[in-house]
């Protein structure tokens, strides 16, 4: 596993910017899909939307740093599946009790499918991913947005000493992952 560190600011992301760097923050993201890495968030408001984590990664936020999803549900991606990856059956439900398409409820503005060795690391509650009440009209139960964080069949997750609020759906789903561990 690779110990490079990535500063977003130092990749184009801007801090404290109105518009949403959905792109310039998954091109950092990007960078640590081969060999894995840490991507460091500075203090500042940061606006994106649907981001993709992969193996090996962390995502870091400093003290202050705040990221908060788009307000927009339409602004959101809807990864596909990996191949080999199986998606909790249980969720095909969804749509048969609320009317809400699967691909949909895979709105997230983190997600991973299928990952190992990831992680989500604030230095504390001034640490922040705001969900900003993304609301869905054609969601679950006529509100339900995006998720703050979704990921399916990970192992060895960590996430610690960072707030998360105000998602329009759950903060974390995590289905099928292993080796678990959450504090602060």
């Amino acid at each position: 596993i690779t110990t490079m560190k990535y500063r977003v600011t130092d990749y184009g992301v801007k801090a404290n910017c109105d518009a949403l760097q959905t792109k310039a923050f998954q091109e950092v993201f990007d960078l640590c899909k081969e060999q894995g890495g840490t991507v460091v968030v500075p203090k500042g408001k940061y606006y994106v939307a649907a981001l993709r984590m992969w193996s090996n990664t962390t995502l870091y936020l400093e003290s202050g740093a705040e990221i908060y999803g788009s307000e927009d549900c339409e602004d959101y991606e809807v990864f596909p599946i990996p191949e080999g990856v199986e998606m909790r059956s249980d969720m095909e439900v969804i749509s048969q009790y609320y009317g809400t398409p699967w691909e949909a409820y895979r709105r997230a503005i983190i997600t991973a499918y299928g990952e190992k060795n990831i992680a989500i690391i604030g230095e504390g509650e001034t640490s922040v991913i705001d969900g900003c009440d993304c609301f869905d009209p054609d969601g679950e139960e006529g509100f339900r947005g995006p998720h703050g964080v979704f990921f399916t069949n990970c192992e060895n997750v960590v996430m610690k000493n960072y707030t998360i609020k105000r998602n329009g759906n759950f903060m974390h789903q995590l289905d099928n992952c292993r080796d678990i561990l959450m504090e602060n």
